[in-house]
Formats: structure tokens, sequence, C-alpha cells
């Protein structure tokens, strides 16, 4: 017959460590570490010198209908991400002829209300674009870039080549973006390089307008929420800072999951300090680690996901070896191991929830996964080691319902009416800060009362302050009942 109390028991400490580890880093992350990265968040080319971009867009017939707008659309959402305050940017389009639909300007509405303005009719009059744009850009003194889109061949393709050499050898950053009938190889030869030519189906423009203006403002090397351009120590400070919000709410979360099973008070100042101390440094730690290997992901995109990979298993383990100190008697190495099995996971449904879900949410839902796992790995890792043969646990019995197991070892396991103590005992009825404590010595299990009971009215008359137990054996404190039980 199946013991249900038993399974339950098995089962409560890891759901409720999973529980308040995934609340506590998801809190983490949505009430500080989004407001950091929000705060801290600079827009495209904060550290990259002014720009002078023109959005140089095909108007011609074959435009017609859904292919303008989606143009427009993803158009209208690279004006959103420019800092207008730092960089030029104008709007020139071509089909039979070429006209300016928004000089260089500040007003991001302006901008915007001329895309939307942009109709499709005639031919294909690329060389003319190409000559009124390079007008346009002698109105500003900033870095010159000519941002392409065309959907098919120019009426005449090679007087638009030559046009976009001369362009070139200006000092003009020429860029392309391309889709329909437009050929690879020729928008090569306009730009000169092919990595500086994007290609996209419709349905997926935004994909290519962000990787043209990768290219124009420089590679993005450090990690961003959305977009935007950080130098080497600040982009990992600033990944190091969020993360280490995450890692301070994971363990404080699991320090108060731990004294909520032993019935402590639930975080004093001194388990603050540390776990908010430690769980800073190992979050900070993890997140400059994976930032440093995120950082040639521009080049080798797989490195992406070595990234997180990396950043978040060093983020769990350091946060789960932190837990050795508030859980008694867990063995580091046993914590390391179950914080980094943790963080592996957390990291795989980031990566899983990032591809079919916005950003934010991806980092929210990855970061309450990454603290559930964390906390299900150590209370998990806790039970192994104690289910091991040879290991010595005590069971504290608060009622004839309710029981805590804690794995006895070397630390002793405090008994009092101290706010700090293992096991709490009521100073209403008589028990003073500091009773007893049992641990291991020489692999006997000792029940040691403290030598100041000599001088208490209450226990005053105790014989023997030093007891060895043995498997089974049961003390009664009060209403709790503790006994202690060997693993064969």
């Amino acid at each position: 017959m199946i013991n249900i109390t038993m399974i339950t028991k098995k089962i409560y400490k890891p759901l409720l460590f999973g529980v308040c580890g995934g609340a506590g880093c998801l809190l983490g992350a949505l009430i500080f570490g989004e407001i950091w990265l929000y705060l801290t968040r600079q827009p495209p080319g904060f550290l990259t010198k002014p720009k002078a971009v023109v959005l140089l867009i095909d108007t011609s017939g074959s435009m017609s209908g859904q292919k303008l707008r989606e143009v427009q659309t993803a158009a209208s959402e690279f004006v959103s991400r420019q800092n207008l305050k730092r960089h030029d940017l104008a709007v020139v389009e071509f089909s039979s002829r070429a006209s300016v639909v928004a000089d260089f300007t500040r007003n991001e509405t302006e901008l915007q209300q001329a895309i939307a303005r942009l109709s499709a009719r005639g031919g294909t009059n690329l060389s003319e674009g190409f000559n009124l744009a390079t007008s346009v850009l002698q109105n500003s003194d900033r870095t010159p870039n000519i941002l392409l889109f065309t959907d098919g061949v120019p009426n005449n393709p090679p007087m638009a080549a030559s046009i976009a050499q001369q362009i070139r050898a200006s000092g003009i950053n020429l860029v392309a973006v391309g889709t329909g009938d437009a050929q690879i190889n020729y928008l090569t030869a306009l730009t000169g390089d092919p990595d500086l030519v994007f290609y996209a189906n419709f349905g997926d423009l935004d994909r290519a307008f962000r990787g043209a203006e990768k290219a124009i403002y420089g590679q993005q090397l450090v990690e961003s929420d959305e977009s935007g351009n950080y130098g080497f120590f600040f982009g990992v400070f600033r990944i190091g800072v969020w993360t280490g919000f995450l890692a301070i709410g994971t363990s404080l979360a699991l320090i108060v999951g731990q004294n909520y099973t032993l019935r402590r008070r639930l975080l004093s100042f001194q388990e603050g300090s540390w776990g908010g101390g430690g769980g800073l440094v190992a979050g900070f730690v993890g997140g400059a680690v994976g930032q440093v290997v995120f950082l040639p992901s521009g080049y080798l995109p797989v490195l992406s996901v070595v990234a997180r990979l990396t950043g978040w298993t060093v983020l769990g383990t350091l946060v789960g070896g932190g837990m050795s100190l508030f859980v008694p008697n867990l063995p580091r190495k046993n914590a390391l191991i179950a914080g980094s099995v943790g963080g592996v996971f957390g990291s795989l449904s980031f990566l899983i929830f990032e591809a079919v879900t916005g950003v934010i949410l991806a980092r929210l839902a990855g970061a309450t996964i990454l603290g559930f796992c964390i906390g299900l790995a150590i209370a998990l890792s806790e039970q192994f080691y104690s289910s091991l043969s040879g290991s010595v646990v005590l069971l504290v019995h608060w009622n004839n319902q309710e029981c805590t197991m804690v794995a006895l070892g070397e630390k002793p396991i405090e008994i009092g009416s101290s706010r700090n103590a293992h096991v709490y005992l009521s100073k209403d009825a008589g028990f003073p800060a500091e009773f007893a404590k049992i641990f291991l010595e020489n692999g006997k299990i000792i029940l040691e009362f403290d030598s100041a009971l000599s001088q208490h009215p209450k226990f005053g008359k105790m014989k023997r302050f030093r007891q060895e137990l043995n498997d089974g054996d049961r003390r009664q404190f009060g209403d709790i009942i503790l006994e202690v039980q060997e693993r064969l």
C-alpha cells in the first residue's frame, strides 16, 4: 500500500524550495532587474561616432500593396530605435524619379509621418536616388551612410553601379537591404562588401533592417535588452548587476524557505546581510562571466547560447554553494553541483522562451525557472545526501502530522529559544536561548546540553550534560519530539 504521507513529506521541501527560489528570482528580476536595465539602457550608437543616415527606399510600382506597408513598418521601427539627439536621419524615396521625403531632423514624428506618406508607382531609378541621397548627406557633418532598400533591379544597373562606386570612393558607407527580385550579387557590387548586404523575404524585413543597423553603428558586441551599444566594461557591469539582483532574490527566498521548514524567524538581519551580499557577488560573477563569453557572439552566434549556459550555470553554482551555509550539514560539493544543475536548466528555459516570446518576457520566465530549478536541485540534493547509507538525520516532529528532516554532521544543530537556533523551543515554556546541540563526533551521535543549564532554575538538577544517542532514540522538549535515524 502506498504511504501518501511519506511521499508528501519527501516532495514537500523540494517543491517549497523550488517555489521560493522561482518567486525570489522573479521578484529580483521584476522589481529591481528590469528597472536597472531600463535606467541604464543606452540607445543605438551611444558609444559610436555620430552618424548621418539617409534611408533610401524603393517605391517603384512593384512595391505596391502589402510590400510597401511592411517596408513602412520596418523603416518606422528603425526610426524609433535611433537616438536623434546624436545622429542625423533623413528619408529619400525613388521610383521613376527621386525625392526627399524628410530632410535631416530631430523630430521623430516628422520622420514617421513622412514614411507613412510613401506610395508605390513608376519605375526604379536608383541612379537618381543615389545622387539625391548623396546631395542630402552634404547637409550633415556626421559620418555619412546610405541605407538602401530595394525589391528589384534598377532601370539602368551599370549606371547605378558606377554611381555606387563613386559614393564609396567619397567615403560614404553604403548598406543594402534586398528582397523580392533583388539580386544579391548585384547588391554586393553596389556596397562593395557582402557583409553590408542583408537579404530577407517579405515577412522578415525587420530582422534585415536590424542587421543593417548594426552594420552602420558598429556590431553590438555586448548583450542589450532590445537595442543599444555598450562598451566592454559598462556592458559587463550592467549585466553583472542585473544577474546580481536575480541571485539576491533567489538566495534570500531560499533562506526564507529553509527557515520556514524549521519554524524559525523567516529572515534575520545577519542572514539577510550574508545572503544578500553573497547573492550579489554570485550573480555579478555569473553575469560578468556570461557577458564576456557573449562578446564574440556577433561573429559566432552559437556563443550567445554558450554564454547563457555559462553565465547562469556559474550563477547557480555559486548560489547553491552559498546555501550550504544555511542548510545544516549540506556538503558544499553537493550544493555546488545542485546549483549548477539548476543553472543549466534555467538557462535552457530562457533560450526556449526567447525563441517564442519577446526578450523581456523571456528574461522574466527564464529567471523564474532558473530560481525554481536551483531551489529544487538544492533540496533534492539534501534529500539524496540524507538518504545515503551511513548518513544520520534528525527528525523534528512538530506534531503528529508535521515533521522536518535535518541532516546531522559535524556542524551542530542548535536547539533553544534563540531565534537563530535551528530547532526553536518556546521561551515562554522556560527554555533558554542556548539549550542543547546535536552533532556527530567520531561517528557517534552526541546530544550535548549547554553547561549554563546547571544554574538554570528549571534544569539545574540535570546530571548528564552529554549523551550518546542511538538509532531510533527520541527526546521530547516541550511539544517537540526529536528523533535520530541512521540510514542503512
